[in-house]
């Protein structure tokens, strides 16, 4: 805030952050152990812990790289070696954001940052962290300045907050955040808005263990809440600037912004029409959630579906969601006769709006609830997951062992959102379920009609990571219902829908890469498509999501623009621009020709400013060839005595092998191409992102000599192991007529040493590159 020129800190209480009046500490660690046992398998074997491909599963949306730092600072060091989320780890998470004191957040959050579990963070520890997080968004510019305006802003506001400091403790780190709140509070908002909490999951289990009446519960939720965490109740008051990077007042100002008065009339009236029925329905006084309607002064409404009931004639159904507990309500039809033309529009308006009505201006509290319900049900990377708290609900059939024989057993199943309860019948709803299972991170399948016995089934698989269950039904109609629930439920897209696949454009270690046409547009597109079936390690899986990770979040000029993903239980399908050019490889066989040292330097150029934007993100390409660079031939027009002429723009692919790493940490895979890789991988020595500025001086080599450094296996091992030796390669004849300054170049960046080879901030400055522009 500016008042008079200068800067007034806001502050909010910490207590504020959090609407805790929802649910008590018992309900949630009973909901949290539910998950525990779905995502570790304790249902099917003996628990054997969360693994990060199955914590990813429920923590969706959640960028790569803080999603695994995030996974790593929950792992005892004791326990680091199996890699593995134990429940206590689990628990002691998800309850200490929920309901733990400030100074147990502070030390969750300090805990991410601390890569290597020394008790101790750098400044550039929290800038890469927080450098994946969705800072802001400014549609107006280029996104990839954008970007680096947003890294800029963020490293003034780093040493605004801890004075320069070059390393920072845990109580360091408390007394910082004590008076400059904003880092602390970007962290924390976004870790607690992808808290897995989903109000009608959290009822069913308490519910469950609990020989109360939900509806009872439900009234007595908010005062049993306070009664039971009042010991934790902090009045911490967290200062933070509203000028750079604060998520409060950018939640606030988002809230304004989709005020229902500006949206819709139409939503308007609903919402009023809701209170009316409150007032006028004295059969509905007694249940909870119209008390809450009736009494309340400030209804957060969140409008999840709207439609025909099917099971009461010529009705107009709304379910909402009010004060977090959620509720179908009927609208006489008379009320939405003449508007039954704008339903559609409606559906997809409320789908992504979040609705306060208010005879009061509402409290911080409420306003940062609503928001953070929001953010918890939209991914903002592609479309938003609708119907996130959807209902529905019947019959189906599973196969089931009885004394020996396989069965067809009935089961009553409930699909909230993306969870499944099972019961016995409909009448064991009243009492609790047998089980559930959770739907991240699992497949759908339709599979037709099927005779069994004497009569025809018609059948839909869900693919879990460890077995698949078949769900079985006589009725057609019904099946279908169920397909196009489930289907809802787990945001099922087809690629097929939306592209058309063609010719083989290129070939990889796990699939091919096909050329394709959005059946929209029209736009020729690059589909790489990833056969699960040949993975035989769930690392290399994992590579995988992590190279779509990466390309979701690159935005720069020389990087291959991303389109969307698809996956199925049997492949993965990235969808990228599509370069006519081919690769960098297929042009300069095609030439069959050296460059000149100008053509060569506006090569390199892109490519080591390439390499410095994947350095601020501490990403390491590990691959980087001429077969990995796609290129973009634009014509440039010469003077009058001279005639155009081609200009090559390359665009990095290909980041299967990637890694993020942290400033000062190292690994030792060994990934990579053997006329490309740097010493130290093939010596399996812990190794930066250096090795990528290796594979850059191998690529200015053959650019200007059409060869590849005279190095053999046993020569190339004795380059890292002759320590006195400071000849890395021999400079063929060819190089007489190469410049002194690309000559130069190349040896930094073939320096056997990492320690001794050029860093990528002085490769893009170097007098190579100035001489040759």
């Amino acid at each position: 805030m500016l008042t008079d020129g200068k800067l007034i800190p806001e502050s909010i209480l910490f207590d504020e952050l959090r609407n805790n009046s929802i649910i008590d500490k018992e309900t949630f660690s009973k909901y949290l152990n539910e998950i525990y046992k779905d995502l570790a398998e304790y249902w099917k074997k003996e628990d054997q812990g969360i693994q990060f491909s199955r914590f990813s599963d429920l923590i969706q949306h959640c960028p790569v790289f803080l999603l695994i730092k995030f996974f790593n600072s929950l792992l005892n060091k004791e326990s680091q070696s199996d890699s593995n989320l134990s429940l206590n780890e689990f628990l002691s998470c998800f309850m200490t954001l929920k309901f733990g004191t400030y100074e147990e957040v502070v030390g969750l959050i300090f805990n991410i940052f601390d890569f290597d579990r020394d008790g101790i963070i750098k400044p550039e520890d929290v800038k890469l962290v927080i450098s994946f997080l969705p800072l802001k968004e400014n549609k107006d510019k280029v996104k990839y300045l954008y970007q680096m305006e947003s890294l800029d802003e963020l490293d003034q506001l780093i040493e605004s907050t801890f004075n320069n400091s070059k390393i920072i403790s845990l109580s360091d780190f408390i007394n910082y955040t004590n008076s400059k709140a904003n880092i602390f509070l970007m962290v924390f908002c976004y870790l607690y808005s992808i808290i897995p909490m989903f109000d009608k999951d959290i009822n069913i289990v308490k519910r469950k263990n609990s020989e109360k009446s939900i509806d009872s519960e439900s009234s007595n939720c908010s005062n049993k809440s306070t009664q039971g965490n009042s010991s934790s109740k902090s009045e911490k008051r967290l200062l933070f600037s509203s000028t750079v990077f604060s998520p409060i007042a950018d939640f606030r100002s988002k809230l304004r912004n989709t005020s229902i008065k500006t949206k819709s009339n139409l939503l308007s009236k609903l919402s009023k029409n809701q209170r009316s029925l409150s007032k006028t329905n004295d059969e509905d006084l007694d249940k909870p959630i119209l008390k809450s309607l009736k009494s309340t002064g400030v209804i957060p409404i969140d409008i999840i579906e709207i439609g025909l009931d099917t099971n009461i004639k010529d009705e107009i159904f709304v379910n909402v969601s009010l004060n977090s507990l959620n509720e179908k309500l009927i609208i006489p039809s008379k009320f939405l006769k003449s508007e039954r033309s704008n339903l559609e529009s409606l559906i997809k308006l409320i789908s992504k709006t979040t609705i306060i009505e208010s005879t009061k201006e509402a409290s911080n509290n409420d306003i940062f609830a609503s928001m953070a319900q929001q953010e918890l049900h939209n991914d903002n990377e592609t479309k938003p997951v609708l119907n996130a708290y959807k209902t529905f609900e019947g019959d189906l059939f599973r196969f089931k062992k009885v004394d020996g024989k396989l069965c067809l057993n009935n089961v009553y199943i409930t699909l909230i959102g993306q969870s499944i309860y099972y019961y016995k019948d409909n009448q064991q709803k009243r009492e609790d379920y047998n089980e559930c299972h959770y739907l991240r991170g699992c497949f759908f399948k339709e599979n037709g009609k099927e005779c069994i016995g004497m009569n025809n089934f018609y059948s839909f698989s869900i693919i879990f990571p460890s077995e698949v269950i078949t769900f079985y039904q006589k009725d057609e109609d019904e099946i279908k219902n169920w397909i196009k629930h489930f289907r809802d439920a787990l945001n099922h897209q087809n690629l097929f829908d939306f592209y058309t696949i063609g010719e083989t454009i290129g070939k990889g270690q796990f699939g091919l890469v096909k050329a394709g046409l959005d059946v929209k547009t029209n736009e020729k597109v690059a589909i790489k498509i990833l056969n699960k079936s040949t993975i035989k390690k769930l690392e290399q899986l994992n590579l995988m999501r992590f190279e779509i990770a990466i390309m979701k979040h690159c935005k720069h000029p020389n990087i291959i623009r991303f389109i969307a993903n698809y996956e199925n239980s049997d492949y993965m399908f990235i969808v990228m621009e599509y370069l006519k050019s081919g690769t960098l490889k297929e042009y300069l066989d095609k030439i069959q020709s050296r460059l000149t040292e100008k053509e060569a330097a506006n090569i390199c150029y892109q490519i080591a400013d390439t390499l410095l934007y994947l350095r601020k993100y501490g990403i390491i390409h590990r691959d980087l060839k001429p077969e990995n660079i796609l290129i973009k031939i634009e014509k440039v027009k010469g003077n009058i005595d001279k005639e155009s002429s081609d200009q090559i723009i390359v665009k990095l692919m290909d980041f299967g092998l990637s890694k993020i790493l942290g400033n000062t940490e190292t690994t030792n895979e060994g990934y990579g191409t053997m006329a490309y890789i740097a010493p130290e991988i093939l010596l399996r020595s812990p190794y930066n992102y250096k090795v990528d500025v290796w594979s850059l001086g191998v690529i200015i080599f053959n650019l200007l000599s059409g060869d590849l450094p005279n190095i053999t296996d046993t020569d190339y091992l004795g380059v890292v192991t002759l320590h006195n030796n400071k000849q890395a390669i021999k400079f063929p004849k060819i190089f007489e007529k190469v410049s002194r300054e690309a000559i130069d170049l190349i040896k930094g960046c073939l320096a056997k040493l990492p320690e001794n080879r050029t860093n990528i901030e002085d490769v893009v400055l170097h007098k190579w590159f100035l001489l040759n522009k």
